[in-house]
């Protein structure tokens, strides 16, 4: 009987993992569909306020026809930033303020392009997060605006249908929603100081790099690293060098890296920021 309590052991330990794997596998599926949400009356307020005074704030800027902005969304506190999503703000022939941006609807791994109302956009965080808003250069600006008018060709070509929370900002097999910002921004860049046409996302992260784009660091946890692998379908790190997946300290496209390259390279001509109003009984999200 001792020769055989090993195997038994073993086998036990291999029925216990082979249960914990089917169980996780079981969790994922039950995850519920996602449905849409409504907010009440006051959060519309809200919301329509603020896009109000953007817009408002945006037409009194002569000549400005695109500028990024950035929300509120996820809660990145602990990671001492306070803006998650950053979008680009456009001007159409119709007098109306759009914006251009990437999600993946749902949480799923896969993501759209989005032209959407600057209300819209902005959703339920204008009640705890300020928007911060960002106005190009003259030059850039003009590039930025024959990027992103329709059918806009160049920008789609930078777009990355495979989505991951945590991108590696040098590898094209995931992208992240900001990513996709700052690529388009690093073409539009290329093409106003050296007269370079970027049309793959190849070419745009080999012009960040050359020019010296430096992204956040995200230290993740074992704990919430092995939660990601089995649980959330939007967060692969699998592009990731060996030494950051070892280590948990995750290179990251967001939205503070993405304006401090902006302004080492004297590509914006001012900052702008649109307060929220607060809504009773709303509060920021929690980590």
């Amino acid at each position: 009987m001792d020769d055989a309590r090993p195997a038994m052991t073993a086998r036990l330990h291999r029925a216990l993992l082979c249960a914990m794997l089917m169980g996780a596998a079981a969790i994922a599926q039950a995850e519920p569909a996602c449905v849409e949400r409504y907010p009440t009356p006051a959060a519309l307020a809200s919301m329509f306020d603020v896009a109000l005074t953007t817009t408002e704030q945006l037409d009194a800027l002569e000549g400005v026809d695109v500028v990024l902005v950035a929300r509120g969304g996820q809660d990145l506190s602990r990671y001492g930033l306070r803006h998650s999503h950053v979008a680009f703000l456009v001007r159409e022939d119709d007098g109306q303020w759009r914006a251009v941006h990437l999600l993946n609807p749902c949480k799923t791994a896969q993501s759209h392009l989005f032209r959407e109302g600057v209300a819209t956009f902005i959703g339920e965080t204008s009640s705890h997060t300020d928007l911060r808003i960002g106005v190009p250069t003259p030059a850039l600006r003009d590039a930025l605006k024959a990027m992103l008018t329709q059918p806009a060709i160049q920008a789609r070509a930078l777009h990355e249908a495979r989505y991951s929370v945590v991108a590696y900002p040098f590898r094209t097999e995931y992208q992240n929603s900001n990513q996709w910002v700052l690529e388009v921004l690093g073409a539009a860049m290329a093409q106003v100081d050296e007269g370079t046409l970027i049309v793959n996302r190849t070419q745009a992260q080999a012009w960040l790099q050359r020019h010296r784009y430096t992204p956040s660091t995200l230290h993740i946890g074992v704990a919430k690293r092995l939660g990601a692998r089995f649980f959330v379908p939007n967060a692969a790190v699998t592009d990731h060098p060996a030494s950051e997946r070892i280590s948990g300290n995750y290179s990251v496209v967001t939205v503070e890296s993405i304006f401090d390259f902006l302004q080492q390279r004297s590509s914006l001509q001012q900052e702008l920021s649109v307060a929220h109003v607060p809504v009773a009984g709303i509060t920021a999200p929690r980590p």
